[in-house]
């Protein structure tokens, strides 16, 4: 186990090397000087010498004057010693920014995942077991319904009927607390908060229960017809037994591949949900930075993005041989 563990972080090195390296050239080399469109943006500049003189500080400012290569072992270079650099969109630390950010991505995500998971794995392992019964119907049609429904419409319409005043006013518009609590309480404030999620919350976990359950049935019904579910019925175990202990057990292994995009997906946020509802995340941090070609940004995002998804699948790599002693992970590699 030790040896594959330090077969897999050495070989995480030079992945994550590949990733970043990727990243930079793309931005780069894309299309439209982004130091000029920025300055042009924000100071209405024109092709004089005085905004010459700006647009070369600014590039030299961020190694935009230097070859792609040598800007990206700058970079790389930094990162190693965590640092990030300095944001081009308003001259902060990207440390500062995305610990901003983070916090409020991670709260709403991990509230999203845990009423996914623990709604949608009973309800597929349930729809296994009574197979083409009406439940099995009647909850495979509720769950694509919702599954079909865009995520922007929901969460308009959530706005539009909970929110506006016109219907109800139980939440509020946007943000993720209110003005009124500056100075409050831990409790107030992780109240105020809880409150501003619950919308957020319900937009982004309702068309999940549909994948997931049906993963979760599809898995199940593959180990439920093995020889092994009706030896273990033949010896007189207890119905719930032998589901939860032999059949449930036994397909947890597409369920940890799927499971190895929780991480990165704990940070990387809903651009759509985040901006619909106000909320400050790591998604708007994203999409802001992308539009600004804020390159410390994009970078430390990617990175953190490409790190906790090798993580990931190490953990979930790991994790095969906890659920199936049977595998062993030394003859992987």
């Amino acid at each position: 186990m030790k040896r594959y563990i330090l077969k897999r972080l050495f070989l995480l090195v030079p992945t994550l090397i590949g990733i970043t390296l990727i990243t930079y050239m793309i931005v780069r080399f894309t299309p439209g000087d982004y130091t000029s469109l920025r300055l042009d943006m924000q100071m209405g500049l024109k092709t004089t010498a005085a905004s010459k003189e700006i647009l070369d500080q600014e590039r030299r400012l961020y190694g935009l004057d230097k070859p792609w290569y040598v800007g990206y072992m700058d970079w790389l270079g930094k990162f190693c010693t965590l640092d990030f650099g300095t944001s081009r969109k308003d001259g902060r630390p990207v440390s500062e920014r995305i610990g901003d950010a983070l916090p409020i991505t991670l709260a709403l995500n991990l509230i999203t995942m845990l009423i996914v998971y623990v709604i949608s794995i009973p309800l597929g392992i349930a729809a296994s077991v009574k197979k083409d019964s009406l439940f099995d119907r009647v909850s495979s049609l509720a769950l694509f319904i919702l599954y079909s429904l865009p995520t922007f419409w929901i969460a308009l319409l959530l706005l539009m009927f909970l929110s506006s005043g016109e219907y109800l006013n139980l939440f509020p518009l946007g943000g993720i607390t209110s003005d009124t609590m500056t100075g409050a309480g831990f409790f107030p404030l992780a109240g105020d908060a809880a409150w501003h999620l619950v919308l957020p919350v319900i937009t982004l976990t309702y068309g999940s229960f549909a994948f997931l359950s049906r993963y979760t049935r599809a898995n199940m019904l593959e180990v439920i017809n093995q020889q092994y579910i009706t030896t273990a019925r033949s010896k007189g175990l207890s119905e719930p037994r032998v589901i939860m202990v032999h059949a449930f057990r036994n397909s947890l292994i597409p369920l940890i591949t799927l499971m190895a995009t929780l991480l990165p997906g704990l940070l990387g946020g809903s651009v759509i949900v985040e901006s619909i509802f106000s909320i400050p995340g790591m998604g708007m941090l994203a999409f802001e930075a992308i539009l600004a070609r804020d390159i410390p940004v994009i970078m430390a995002i990617e990175a953190i993005s490409a790190l906790l998804t090798l993580g990931g699948i190490l953990i979930a790599d790991l994790s095969y041989a906890l659920v199936d002693p049977r595998i062993r992970l030394e003859t992987k590699i």
